[in-house]
């Protein structure tokens, strides 16, 4: 899997894996003195905490399409058998995404 198309959440959790985990055996070698282990395990799990905070709040401002008041019933249960890729590209589509973020800002 390509760094640049792995979900933010599967990365973070690879960083803390690796933090909690892995040696660093040439950490001594590459970097010197300048640098201990147990700072770049820190590294690791700051990134990852930041990616867990940037995930959470992309997940916080996404649309819900079963909470706008202007789609129908049927509209929100057909939206309802879609899978998260197929709901953002019909509501892309339509506008809806767009809109509401607009909406927010205003």
């Amino acid at each position: 899997m390509d760094i640049k198309t792995m979900p933010k959440e599967t990365l973070a959790e690879l960083l803390f894996f690796l933090a909690e985990n892995e040696e660093f055996a040439s950490v001594h070698k590459l970097l010197g003195e300048g640098v201990t282990v147990e700072e770049v395990r820190g590294s690791f799990r700051e990134l990852a905490e930041g990616l867990h905070k940037e995930v959470a709040a992309e997940v916080a401002n996404q649309y819900n399409a079963q909470k706008d008041n202007r789609l129908s019933a049927e509209a929100k249960e057909i939206i309802s058998y879609l899978s998260p890729g197929e709901e953002k590209t019909l509501l892309t589509a339509f506008g809806l995404i767009e809109k509401t973020k607009t909406l927010q800002k205003q």
